[in-house]
């Protein structure tokens, strides 16, 4: 339960993974990455985000439980935005995608609020 907790997901979701009824997607696996290092990424045959936005999910460790879930979401959400837009993380335009984002998931930063 503990388990689930630092995840932020329920046991059924959590336990679906682990029977491999299910396969985390997304942020989900930003949030699993986030506790075991992005080779969990290649475990799934997913890609592995750009490691800046893992090192802004990694300075956010002390969250848990929804607001974990919401922070990988946030940056999830975001980096897709980026690669679509084809932006880099380190660009100005990428400060704008991550402050309109962590605003809609309910992270206030400075420049957006």
């Amino acid at each position: 339960m503990a388990f689930c907790d630092l995840l932020g997901y329920s046991p059924a979701i959590v336990l679906n993974w682990l029977q491999g009824d299910s396969l985390p997607q997304g942020a989900e696996i930003l949030s699993i990455a986030g506790l075991f290092g992005t080779k969990v990424y290649s475990l799934l045959g997913q890609p592995e985000p750009d490691p800046e936005l893992v090192k802004i999910y990694n300075s956010f460790s002390h969250l848990t439980g929804e607001y974990r879930v919401k922070l990988a979401h946030a940056l999830w959400e975001a980096q897709t935005e980026m690669s679509q837009k084809g932006v880099t993380v380190r660009s100005e335009e990428s400060k704008s995608i991550l402050s309109q984002v962590f605003k809609k998931w309910g992270f206030e930063t400075p420049n957006n609020n």
